[in-house]
């Protein structure tokens, strides 16, 4: 009895599962950083949030720097759907409400602001989707 459960099991064969393991887990289990720029007509879109809706359902949002950068980290593997956000950063919506009495106070200005299109507002009109791989991602997002 012994002599056949080294047989079956003998050390090459664990040897050959345990590497097996571990180049899988060495993928990151399925999971990969973005990073890029958000760029609308050649432009930098320099203000706003960036929202992608990942194959697992996850939602994760990075904000927009005013170089049109943005950065994710741990997504899901796979087909990602895509949203861009980029309100007037002076626009009432942003403003918080002030007490009786009191100046409201004003988002910052942001120099170079511009509308985009509001279909990329959301990841079902957007039609942007990009396939996350584990790892590192450079995923430059352009804005028609």
């Amino acid at each position: 009895m012994m002599s056949s459960l080294y047989s079956c099991c003998s050390v090459p064969r664990i040897a050959g599962i345990c590497v097996v393991v571990l180049m899988l887990s060495a993928l990151g289990c399925g999971r990969g950083n973005v990073s890029g720029k958000v760029t609308y007509q050649d432009k930098p879109v320099p203000f706003g949030t960036v929202l992608f809706e990942g194959s697992d359902g996850s939602i994760h949002q990075s904000d927009i720097k005013t170089d049109g950068s943005y950065s994710i980290q741990g997504m899901a593997v796979g087909e990602a759907k895509v949203a861009v956000n980029s309100p007037n950063p002076r626009s009432s919506d942003l403003t918080p409400v002030s007490k009786t009495g009191q100046k409201p106070v004003l988002h910052p200005d942001v120099p170079g602001w511009f509308p985009i299109p509001e279909k990329y507002s959301s990841p079902d009109r957007s039609e942007l989707k990009y396939t996350i791989k584990s790892g590192n991602n450079v995923i430059n997002i352009e804005l028609k």
